[in-house]
């Protein structure tokens, strides 16, 4: 991708960083001369995705938000003084504050909004690039609405609590920015079941619309665009966590059925996290090939090469998630005579694995999910897709036999084993309405939390209440 950090820089230059939502007149660059042709849309675009693997989001920090939350994570050393290890303890010990100090977690709102103001900035300028085409024109409007929808599906999945937590989701949500505002213009919390029609109106054009990615020719991955299916995956999704089980068991079975892509067997599962380029199995990945950062998820509780310290590593529970002949359990390693994950090693160059967004195995765990929880619940259809990911794992376990409230845990354990340090498991406990039990945790505070909570939620910054009036703090805060 040519030139994306200096695009990206472009792009977010006219946004400070205290102001979050507001783009300020005095410092805005004219847009129609970057998007003044099709090639600058090509750049912005670009400087979005960039963006989007941002340290302080899928760079790091949100697949950290759900493992260190969720259990899969504990403290080699609570008394580590390195910002690696001690800027991740208010989400370990859920014990943030609204001033976000030492706290990793504090950017997620302000870097992620961020994003959506770069999207945004190019559904709101397409106008201007006169040699696009209009299917070109639509194709870009459909990639940036699609960031669009994912990035605020993941602030409501940060700072809201879930779907269910009230009658129809009727609790706050996030400003849902449907464009840019100026520097004297405020926002407002919407409810989170206006969140939610806002992100599917987004995913559903972008469904519609997208097609070849405008700059799929500079592209190292073309994974790492948004397409069709990506965005039928991420509805998938959506409807998962929004409980409508219809919806995400029809998205789910759509990627499935697509033929594009494939589960991969057995005998790649481990070079699969060991190998820089993405799989049959990836829908939507964020190339880290490009980056000059280092690998910090790899630094922190990954394979490194040259590592001297220790920050945090996988728990025994989840260890010992995984039974003898699961080709899962070869995926973890020694150094410094503590075990790590090996699904985070670093690369030549110091360069994370790439970053696996959504994958054919989770539309599997999500059709198996709805499927159960249909109003007359489809088990057959739920052991089906379970026992797909539990032989790929392993050939030889027997196919399962549990109904009821025991195969509701199974799939809950399967999606803990198959996704464990990709960014699931705390949103799964949350969403799903299940008390937070974890088991081998060295917190000092709050090991175990009940739902519902104030706790499963961010605060929203300081900044961002002090500086908007309209802005309305998270309970407990």
């Amino acid at each position: 991708m040519k030139n994306i950090l200096y695009i990206g820089l472009l792009a977010f230059g006219m946004m400070s960083c205290s102001d979050f939502l507001d783009v300020d007149d005095k410092t805005k660059i004219s847009n129609d001369k970057i998007f003044s042709n099709l090639s600058g849309v090509e750049e912005a675009l670009n400087g979005v995705y960039y963006e989007m693997g941002d340290y302080s989001y899928y760079g790091c920090n949100m697949i950290m938000a759900a493992e260190v939350k969720g259990g899969n994570l504990k403290f080699d050393d609570l008394t580590q003084g390195s910002p690696f290890a001690s800027n991740y303890l208010p989400a370990f010990q859920f014990t943030h504050t609204w001033e976000g100090d030492d706290d990793y977690f504090e950017n997620f709102y302000g870097d992620i909004y961020k994003v959506i103001s770069a999207a945004n900035s190019v559904v709101e300028n397409i106008e201007y690039a006169l040699d696009a085409s209009e299917t070109e024109k639509l194709q870009a409007v459909a990639e940036a609405k699609a960031i669009r929808a994912l990035a605020h599906f993941d602030l409501t999945r940060l700072y809201s609590q879930p779907y269910s937590y009230t009658a129809n989701a009727q609790h706050l949500g996030v400003p849902y920015m449907l464009k840019n505002i100026a520097y004297d213009e405020y926002t407002r919390r919407d409810l989170l079941f206006n969140n939610y029609e806002n992100i599917i109106v987004d995913l559903l054009e972008a469904e519609s619309n997208l097609g070849t990615a405008v700059g799929i020719e500079d592209a190292n991955y073309a994974k790492a665009y948004m397409s069709k299916l990506a965005a039928q995956a991420l509805l998938a999704r959506v409807y998962l966590y929004k409980n409508d089980w219809d919806k995400a068991k029809e998205y789910a079975t759509k990627v499935i059925e697509d033929g594009s892509v494939s589960l991969i067997d057995n005998s790649e599962v481990l070079s699969y996290y060991s190998n820089s380029t993405p799989t049959k199995e990836d829908i939507f990945v964020l190339d880290n090939s490009g980056r000059s950062i280092a690998a910090p998820l790899s630094a922190r509780i990954g394979i490194k090469e040259d590592r001297t310290t220790l920050y945090l590593l996988p728990s025994n529970d989840i260890i010992d998630l995984y039974e003898n002949g699961d080709i899962r359990k070869n995926l973890f390693a020694i150094q410094m005579e503590k075990t790590l994950t090996t699904k985070w090693t670093e690369f030549s160059g110091t360069k994370d694995h790439f970053t696996p967004v959504l994958r054919l195995a989770e539309m599997y765990l999500i059709r198996a999910e709805a499927s159960l929880n249909l109003p007359v619940s489809n088990e057959v259809q739920a052991r089906a897709d379970l026992d797909l990911i539990r032989k790929r794992a392993n050939p030889a376990v027997a196919n399962l036999q549990l109904s009821g409230a025991a195969l509701k845990e199974e799939l809950f354990q399967e999606r803990r084993r198959e996704l464990a340090f990709e960014g699931h498991l705390f949103f799964d406990i949350v969403r799903m309405g299940r008390d937070l039990r974890r088991v081998d945790c060295n917190a000092l505070y709050n090991v175990n939390v009940d739902y519902p909570s104030n706790l499963f939620v961010l605060p929203i910054p300081e900044d961002a209440i002090k500086s908007n009036s309209q802005m309305v703090q998270n309970p407990g805060y």
